[in-house]
């Protein structure tokens, strides 16, 4: 009887793991390949890569609108060797297997495959980061590419490969600097090892690449060029006049017009809170090698979304990293051996997650609105797993719990308790 309840669940997983891809697929290809513009110019971020980092490598200068870190260019430099048309197929390939690696990964480190039915979560969890991730498909830019290597990291940290963990991180960092901070925190929770491979790798990805690509002479000219680029990117009238910007300060002077000492207090008071759940997320890391997938993807997607939602250019496609919060939570909810009141608390932290993503709003209010979803989804996850397992579940609770309602109806009778 039992067997056959989970055979039927594991056909859901499949149903819901297709649907999902299909899902994907359907929104890497829509706009791209089946679009009002034709391939592959339909690629409008991909062929800004594609040419400014070409003209980088050419010239040593920066093109306007074009911040991305000395090691990024030459990484993206290596792909002008095919025809435009070849390197837009490749990364539009690229871009569709990095968001299914992103989902994989966090199957596999939340350990979701083992239990019937949780893989019904994945598709559920889309629904907060659908959007961000078309906005990165539909532009093919690279940020699902980052956020891959971020859980490739965060994987690695999980079995104990160090090694390979700090380069994935230093990889990630090397390709878009928003991730920095995930490498102090490596040294935070005394992870050593992985915190000396990501340094050394670090090492040959900014100063060893770009003297490969760039020449000894040519690469602290471009990393002048990339120092002034940066400048004009946190320029306050750029934030107002940039049509796509989606940053916390051109929110709040949406929300405050006219008055830049209340423009400036909002936007202060939503840094302020991102510091408090910075601190207690430190609070909860210190010292501590943590190896359960649950903590490390809360704390390293913490560590990201915070430099992310408040970056003065930020845009869209730079959220994607919402997805792991949005499944670490639904993880938690199906975990029978979690507190009720946890499990509770992390449902109403998704589906609120999910209704601020729906709130209709002016396009230079949105700053504010995806920095509230940002910060409630990633405070009410560090909360969640601060909280230890409530008691020791049987196994056989363990496995039926995904084919019992997704886990969260399955019926588990907490220990009792004891002095001391």
């Amino acid at each position: 009887m039992r067997m056959g309840y989970e055979r039927a669940w594991r056909r859901w997983d499949v149903a819901a793991v297709v649907g999902l891809v299909g899902w994907l697929l359907f929104d890497l290809t829509a706009r791209t390949l089946f679009g009002a513009a034709p391939w592959p110019q339909s690629a409008v971020d991909y062929c800004i890569l594609y040419h400014s980092s070409r003209h980088v490598v050419e010239t040593h200068q920066y093109t306007a609108n074009f911040p991305y870190p000395p090691p990024a260019v030459a990484i993206h430099a290596a792909g002008t060797v095919f025809p435009f048309a070849v390197a837009a197929s490749l990364w539009l390939a690229l871009t569709g297997l990095a968001a299914v690696a992103c989902y994989f990964t966090l199957a596999r480190t939340l350990g979701l495959y083992r239990r019937p039915g949780l893989l019904c979560l994945l598709p559920l969890a889309h629904l907060v980061a659908a959007y961000y991730f078309q906005w990165d498909m539909r532009s093919i830019n690279c940020n699902l590419v980052v956020l891959a290597t971020i859980l490739f990291g965060c994987a690695a940290l999980t079995r104990r490969r160090d090694v390979a963990a700090g380069f994935w991180f230093a990889l990630a960092v090397a390709l878009k600097v928003l991730p920095i901070l995930v490498l102090p925190y490596l040294a935070w929770t005394r992870r050593w090892r992985a915190f000396v491979a990501a340094a050394a790798c670090s090492l040959v990805l900014w100063v060893a690449v770009p003297v490969v690509a760039f020449g000894a002479d040519g690469s602290r000219e471009v990393y002048r060029g990339w120092a002034g680029e940066l400048t004009r990117a946190t320029d306050p009238e750029l934030k107002h006049k940039h049509p796509i910007l989606i940053s916390l300060d051109k929110a709040a002077a949406y929300a405050a017009p006219g008055d830049a000492g209340t423009a400036k207090g909002i936007a202060l008071a939503v840094c302020a809170a991102w510091v408090l759940v910075g601190l207690a997320g430190a609070a909860t890391s210190w010292g501590k090698s943590e190896r359960d997938g649950t903590r490390v993807l809360a704390h390293v997607s913490l560590l990201v979304l915070g430099p992310v939602a408040v970056n003065p250019y930020l845009e869209v496609y730079h959220l994607v990293p919402l997805v792991v919060p949005a499944v670490v939570l639904l993880a938690i909810a199906a975990d029978p051996s979690r507190l009720p009141r946890v499990r509770a608390g992390a449902v109403i932290g998704f589906v609120l997650g999910v209704v601020l993503l729906k709130v209709s709003s002016p396009w230079p209010l949105r700053g504010l609105l995806v920095n509230a979803q940002a910060l409630m989804l990633c405070a009410v996850t560090i909360w969640a797993t601060r909280v230890r397992v409530a008691a020791s579940v049987p196994a056989d609770d363990l496995s039926s719990a995904g084919g019992a309602g997704l886990g969260w109806l399955a019926r588990v009778r907490p220990a009792p308790r004891t002095k001391g």
